[in-house]
């Protein structure tokens, strides 16, 4: 009988009192519930007119970069009259010196900023990207100058992308920057069809989707055609953008939404 009271008392205290007793005192240790996040939309993003346009006008400069990337094999069998298999051995060296490039980049970032370090990028690949179009047909005795600024180009045209990737989401504030990272990398990537387009139509190909048209004298107005979108990144990075080295991305936040909330304060404050 002693026993069985015993075992019912400790039943009824083990279902009834330690419960509480285990996670009472863990329930008074936890912390607060978060508050529930602001909720933002992607049309806010057009509330900041000037980030819309550095975003997209930067990051339109892979365009040349990767036309160039994309059309190199077939560009290189047509200019130096060489065989696919050793036009695809070829642009193993130029890929090789677009890795380096990226290595290369990263150690001016900081000192030069990322509109010093873009524009060096950009001045140097336009222009080598030129001089591999018009000087296409030029050996140095058995070297083709085409190839080895088409490699030179690889090498700053990706490094640009290294400082130009980061950027489009860095210049937004915390609560857009995904979205606008989004909407500056698509569109950025209309690039990859443009490029293409264009070189084809230039060149006088038949068929737009294979620019591989024999007409090498246009090899150099389409090489500038692509050259000319590294011209859009520096206007957005110097016209539209800003220089965000130095600065926490709290401090980022609070200077963008500044304007925001002035305005907002302007709002509710009565009229006199």
């Amino acid at each position: 009988m002693i026993w069985l009271t015993l075992t019912a008392g400790s039943c009824r205290f083990f279902g009834e009192y330690w419960p509480t007793f285990l996670f009472g005192h863990l329930a008074c240790s936890l912390p607060a519930p978060l508050p529930e996040a602001d909720k933002t939309r992607w049309i806010e993003l057009f509330k900041y007119p000037r980030l819309v346009a550095a975003g997209c006008l930067t990051g339109l400069t892979q365009t040349g970069g990767a036309s160039l990337a994309l059309w190199g094999p077939t560009l290189l069998v047509l200019v130096l009259q060489t065989s696919p298999e050793h036009a695809a051995y070829l642009t193993i060296f130029s890929t090789m010196a677009a890795v380096v490039g990226r290595f290369f980049i990263t150690a001016l970032i900081e000192p030069l900023g990322r509109r010093g370090s873009a524009t060096l990028c950009m001045v140097f690949g336009g222009t080598l990207m030129v001089l591999a179009g018009y000087l296409h047909d030029i050996y140095i005795d058995t070297w083709s100058l085409f190839y080895m600024l088409f490699i030179a180009q690889s090498f700053f045209g990706s490094a640009n992308y290294t400082v130009v990737g980061p950027y489009m989401a860095e210049i937004w504030p915390a609560r857009l920057r995904a979205s606008g990272m989004g909407l500056s990398y698509g569109v950025g990537n209309c690039g990859k069809f443009l490029g293409p387009l264009g070189l084809a139509l230039i060149m006088g190909a038949g068929d737009v989707i294979k620019p591989a048209a024999p007409n090498l004298a246009m090899l150099g107005p389409a090489f500038a055609y692509f050259a000319s979108w590294y011209v859009l990144g520096l206007i957005g990075f110097w016209v539209f953008g800003y220089e965000p080295r130095g600065r926490t991305f709290d401090e980022i936040d609070s200077a963008l939404d500044a304007p925001a909330r002035s305005a907002a304060r302007s709002a509710r404050a009565p009229a006199l």
